[in-house]
């Protein structure tokens, strides 16, 4: 299934997306709900992010090719950002004009559907709504200079995520890929992951009660370029879509 939140007529709802047409349901689709007959087709509404998550995780260094010279960690690096820097499909990444070197990380996002904590690796993926397109904004100059990645991860803007949740998919086969201005700058497969999507989820459950709509960026493959003033970054993931987000410098 395919759900999109979204913005109508001033209204704000969750709906199931069939085609080009998304019915809204009665209810977000992390427990129980109905799909009405009040429908509307994409064009007609503008997308929002597809969840409005309390906390948001990202994996560090989840990716051989994204280390570099670096060995690969003994265990899942977890950080958090903050819900200021969510947006969504077509909104603006405003970089402040002091953060030096800014760059996308495309990544496979996880939603969380359901209470998560303490639970195994097998039995992580249970807990996993669907998943979503990310982009992990990073301003790399912020990232050396500041004992914590709080303003480098966190700034506002600095999450989009979007356009839909989509659920029965296997992240582990996922094609990532990554354009700025229509040029390719990152390709990267989920199954070159070093700690998968169940291995952080069951890590992260072990201290800390993951919520509904709480999501979980996996990491990033490959190497990133600078954003500048006027540039349009895609996300695309096979199965999900492309979330699209055009740049503008303070």
């Amino acid at each position: 299934m395919k759900f999109a939140r979204y913005e109508a007529h001033g209204d704000v709802a969750y709906g199931l997306v069939e085609g080009d047409a998304v019915m809204q349901l009665t209810a977000p689709p992390f427990g129980e709900y109905e799909v009405t007959d009040h429908a509307h087709t994409i064009s007609e509404v503008r997308l929002l992010a597809p969840c409005s998550p309390s906390i948001i995780y990202f994996m560090g260094g989840n990716y051989s090719d994204h280390l570099g010279d670096e060995d690969p960690p003994a265990f899942p690096q977890v950080y958090t950002k903050t819900p200021n820097s969510i947006i969504g499909p077509d909104e603006t990444i405003v970089v402040p004009g002091r953060a030096g070197s800014v760059q996308e990380e495309a990544e496979i996002v996880a939603i969380i559907g359901q209470t998560c904590r303490n639970v195994s690796e097998a039995d992580a993926l249970d807990y996993v709504l669907g998943y979503t397109c990310g982009n992990d904004v990073s301003a790399r100059d912020w990232q050396a200079s500041d004992p914590t990645f709080w303003r480098a991860k966190a700034s506002d803007t600095f999450s989009p995520i979007g356009p839909y949740i989509v659920t029965g998919l296997d992240p582990s086969t996922l094609n990532v890929k990554a354009r700025v201005n229509g040029n390719e700058v990152q390709n990267y497969n989920g199954g070159d992951i070093i700690f998968d999507t169940a291995a952080c989820i069951s890590y992260i459950s072990q201290s800390v009660t993951l919520e509904p709509g709480d999501i979980l960026y996996t990491g990033t493959g490959g190497t990133q370029v600078d954003m500048h003033h006027g540039d349009v970054v895609e996300i695309e993931i096979e199965g999900i879509g492309i979330l699209s987000n055009p740049v503008v410098v303070e």
